[in-house]
This record gives C-alpha cells, structure tokens and sequence, in this order.
C-alpha cells in the first residue's frame, strides 16, 4: 500500500504586490500568477502536484468567470479588463472522505489596473484535516476482527458509506493509513472482538473541535481489566490539543481462579499488573552531546560543533528546519523552490530535506555535510549536522548579539512529531 507522509502544512494565501487603486477607464492590464506550496507538512499525493490545480479568476463587480484546469496550461500572462479580481488555486480531487487525499486551496483578491502588469504569489494552504489511528499493542491483544470507522457526515446512514465515512481495519493501521476529511465534526465508531471469549466490544466518541491542518491522530487502547479506553490527540504545529476520553467497555471476564487479569493491585506479580513504563521508546528524540541542555550558542566562523543525533524507531517521514534569522532564511529561502519569500520577525523559512529538489540539490552542492532525501527519508538514525551551515551567517554580519533561531521538526511513520529549537547568537566582538 503506498506509503502516505503526512507532509505539507501549506501558509495562508498572500499576495506580493501593493494595493493599487483601480483605474475605472475600461482599459486592459496584465495579471501573472505564481502558484506555489511551501511549509511544515509535505506529502507525496497526487492531488498535491501543483501542475494540476484548478485557477478560478472572478470578477466580483460582474459575475464574470475565467477557469483553467490545470494550471500547468495557464498562461504565463492573463489580459484582463481593469477592476477587482480575485484568483484561487485548488486541489482537483476534492471528496468529502478519501484516502491520501491532502485538499489545498488559496484566494487572493487583486486589481487590474490598465496599462499596467499586476504579479500575484498565491501560496496555498492544507484545507482539509488528516486522520490516523495508532492502536496499542493492548488494543490489538485484547480485540480481534476489530474496525474503526470515521465519518465527518451529520449522522451514521447508509447514504454517507463511503462518501463521508472511511473504515480502518488491522491491515491498514498496520501500513498507517491516513484518511483526509474535510472539515466538519468526526464521529468515530470502534468495534471488535475480545480474543480470550469472542465477546463483541464497542464504543463511540465524537470530536467537535475541528479546523483546517489539524492532524486527529486517534489513540487505541484496551486495558486488560476489560474497558476500553481511547486517548484523543489533536496534534497540530499551531494549536497542540490533548483529550483523554473514557468510552465505557466490556464487562471483565474471568480467568481460571477466579481473578481478573493483572491481579487486584498495580504493580502485581500477575502479568498486566505492572507500573507503566516511564516515557514512550517509540517516540523520536534528539541529542546533542556537545550541547546536552540545548543552551545557546555564539556562533563561530570555524570549529563548531552542531552535530545532533536523531532517532527515529518509528522511520523518518518527513524532516525539515523552520529557519527564523534576518540574514539566513532569505538567503536560504534563494536555494529552494520557494522563491517569493520574504523575512518577517516571527514568520520562519521553512527548509525542507527530503522534498524540496531545488534546496536539495543546492545544498548538496555545497559540501555542508546535510543529509537530504534519501539520507534522510525511512531512517530511523540520522547524524543531522548544522556544522556547516551556521558559519556562513557569519559573512552577512548579523547584528551583535542577533538570536537567529532553529527550529527542527521530524515526523516518524505514526504521525509523531519531534520539535526541538536550537538559538544561536551572533557574537558580540
């Protein structure tokens, strides 16, 4: 089954050009969009290739409508009568539920003014949300035949099957499925079989907090008392939610002799009864052995030592670096596919290794020592050196004592994420 990398989250639609005002003489001017994506999340669906967006221009005053299919078929200039306009890009495929189906979509209203060349960057953002489900290896113990169904649709009809609603049985949470749903309230539905007496075990739970790029990544738990438990993470690189929901389960089953399984006491001789283990070795984690505290660091013009240690049990599905320095993220923003930004305080480049080809080739053109792509994509240990890299702010003359900051985010496989910020300071002599 393809392997689905959560990737792209895509940055709110902005346009590069001053506000002109409209010269109402009937004239014609000149429209040039550039439509591109950059951000946190990319992923290898086809419904993400930008060739095949769909430009809409419309002319509100009027009604009048101008649409190209593919935008790989729009021409490079549009002469257009002068007035307000708006421009949207969009994704072709846009099903209420699907599989690896990521929606992307961006609006940016105009002028035309007459005689003149009007230039639109449209960058466009996720408009729908990702859903995943992570069973515990308790979970897949305790339950057989077990299914979870997902449905953003009002109400459980037959209607909705396979329109609004999307199934995951054990071999799709086994190759990680994702299904993408537009947004509106999720229900979600689990059911199954205990292994030990064939018991049917069901339970519900309904999430009405939803937005655009948010990531639902559904956790399954079953404890060996007999109830079901399900622990809700909303994870998203704006708005990190964390829900703990009790559903009701099954009633307890007992074993030969009387008792339940994991004895009467945590931390019981009885297997299931011990304390849960501390932290989660599933999960990504950096070190920087140099650096254990991750405490700033003045940069140099040589001998630094920025070599950090990540790993990844769970195999690298995408990799990248938010860039927040005046004088590192537009240069860097240059070497990549991403040519229209612009630095702002607070507003990151974000540097991606695995997907972005042009920054990729650029870099490894360099001789910086960076892993890319496949060095980086499916490992589950990776040596990420910035060694090369820092030094070279370094010949822009950063303000002393500037903070230019790192922020590195990796996905594993399982939707996890690892987020660790790294400041380095310019010197002060």
């Amino acid at each position: 089954m393809k392997k689905t990398v959560y990737a792209i989250m895509i940055i709110a639609a902005v346009v590069l050009c001053g506000c002109k005002k409209a010269k109402w003489d009937g004239g014609v001017g000149t429209l040039q969009v550039k439509v591109s994506a950059g951000g946190e999340y990319i992923t290898k669906s086809t419904n993400s290739d930008i060739k095949e967006f769909v430009i809409t221009i419309n002319r509100p005053a009027d009604g009048w409508q101008r649409v190209y299919p593919r935008y790989a078929d729009m021409p490079q200039k549009v002469e257009l009568s002068s007035g307000d306009y708006t421009v949207t890009a969009s994704s072709l495929y846009q099903e209420d539920a699907a599989w690896d189906q990521p929606i992307y979509s961006g609006t940016a209203a105009f002028t035309i003014a007459a005689g003149e060349m009007t230039p639109v960057a449209l960058v466009c953002t996720l408009s729908n949300m990702k859903v995943t489900v992570v069973p515990s290896e308790n979970f897949k113990n305790e339950l057989t035949q077990f299914e979870v169904k997902v449905t953003n649709a009002a109400s459980w009809t037959a209607a909705v099957e396979g329109v609004n609603t999307l199934v995951w049985d054990a071999e799709k949470i086994e190759a990680g499925a994702a299904g993408y749903f537009t947004v509106a309230p999720l229900q979600i539905q689990v059911s199954g079989k205990r292994a030990i007496d064939q018991t049917e075990a069901q339970a519900a739970m309904t999430i009405t907090s939803v937005a655009a790029k948010d990531h639902h990544i559904i956790h399954l738990d079953a404890r060996v008392t007999g109830e079901a438990t399900f622990e809700l993470v909303i994870d998203d690189t704006v708005v990190q939610k964390d829900d703990d929901v009790f559903v009701d389960g099954w009633e307890e089953v007992p074993v030969e002799g009387g008792e339940t399984p994991g004895g009467d006491e945590p931390g019981g001789d009885e297997p299931g009864g011990e304390d849960p283990p501390v932290g989660d070795p599933t999960l990504p984690t950096v070190t920087w052995e140099a650096n254990p505290d991750f405490a700033p660091v003045t940069m140099q013009s040589s001998g630094m030592n920025v070599e950090l240690e990540i790993d990844v049990p769970n195999k690298i599905a995408t990799f990248g670096v938010e860039v927040d320095s005046n004088v590192l993220s537009e240069t860097i923003s240059q070497l990549s596919s991403t040519q229209d930004y612009e630095y702002q305080p607070g507003h990151p480049f974000w540097m991606d290794m695995i997907y972005d080809d042009t920054l990729c080739e650029n870099l490894g053109g360099m001789g910086l020592g960076l892993p890319l792509k496949d060095d980086l994509l499916g490992k589950t240990h990776v040596t990420f050196s910035l060694s090369g890299l820092i030094p070279l702010a370094l010949m822009y003359q950063p303000e002393p004592g500037s903070n230019h900051y790192f922020n590195l985010k990796v996905t594993d496989e399982k939707g996890n994420l690892l987020e660790k910020m790294i400041t380095f300071v310019a010197p002060t002599e």
